[in-house]
C-alpha cells in the first residue's frame, strides 16, 4: 500500500481474436478471463487472479517476476490507456480490502476411490478485492455477469472489474459479503 500504479494488464485466454477491447462489458465494468496485473511504481508486478488457495476457488494475488507474454494459450493486454485505468495511473493505492463470502455444502473425503467421510461444511472464501485510490474505488471479483443478467455467477472462474460504486451496488458485492477485512 502507498505504492502508485504505473501500468495495468489483463491476462486473457488467447481466443485467436484481435486485441480489441472484447473484455469491455460497459463503461463501468470489464470482464476478464484470467487475471489483472498491476505494475507498481517501484517496478514490482502484482497479479490478482482466480486461484485455489482455499478449499474452493476464490480471488487471490501473487507477486510475479515478469509479464509472461510467451505463455502458450494466453495473451497479455496492456490496458493502461483505457479510460477506466488511465485516470488511476500514477495514483497512490490508499486502501486494500478483501470481501469474504460464505459457502455451505458437503465435503467428501476419499481414500482409494472410496468415500470415507462425508459432512456438511461452511467455507469462507475471498470473493472480491476492493482497491481504493483516494476517492476512487475499484472492485475485482470472482463474478461473471450473464448476458441477460438473470442468473449471474459468483465464485466464477472469471474476474469482473467494477469501476463505479453504482455498479458495485447493482451487483451487491459489498451487500452480500459475510465479512470485510482491510489489509491496510
Amino acid at each position: 500500500m502507498g505504492q502508485k500504479i504505473s501500468g495495468v494488464y489483463y491476462q486473457e485466454i488467447n481466443w485467436e481474436t484481435d486485441d480489441s477491447e472484447f473484455w469491455s462489458f460497459s463503461a463501468d465494468i470489464h470482464s476478464v478471463d484470467m487475471s489483472v496485473i498491476f505494475r507498481l511504481e517501484n517496478g514490482k508486478l502484482i497479479q490478482i487472479l482466480w486461484d485455489s488457495e482455499f478449499y474452493s476457488y476464490g480471488v487471490g494475488f501473487a507477486v510475479i517476476d515478469k509479464l509472461d507474454e510467451e505463455k502458450e494459450g494466453f495473451k497479455i493486454l496492456n490496458v493502461s490507456k483505457s479510460e477506466n485505468w488511465k485516470k488511476l495511473i500514477g495514483e497512490k493505492i490508499s486502501g486494500i480490502g478483501v470481501l469474504w463470502d460464505i459457502s455451505s455444502g458437503i465435503t467428501i473425503e476419499y481414500k482409494d476411490n472410496q468415500v470415507i467421510n462425508c459432512k456438511n461444511a461452511v467455507i469462507k472464501l475471498p470473493q472480491t478485492w476492493e482497491l481504493t485510490f483516494g476517492k476512487n474505488k475499484v472492485w475485482i471479483a470472482t463474478f461473471e455477469i450473464t448476458e441477460d443478467e438473470s442468473d449471474n455467477y459468483y465464485w466464477a472462474d472469471h474476474l469482473t472489474i467494477l469501476f463505479s460504486n453504482e455498479a458495485q451496488k447493482k451487483y451487491k458485492l459489498s451487500e452480500n459479503v459475510s465479512s470485510k477485512h482491510y489489509i491496510a
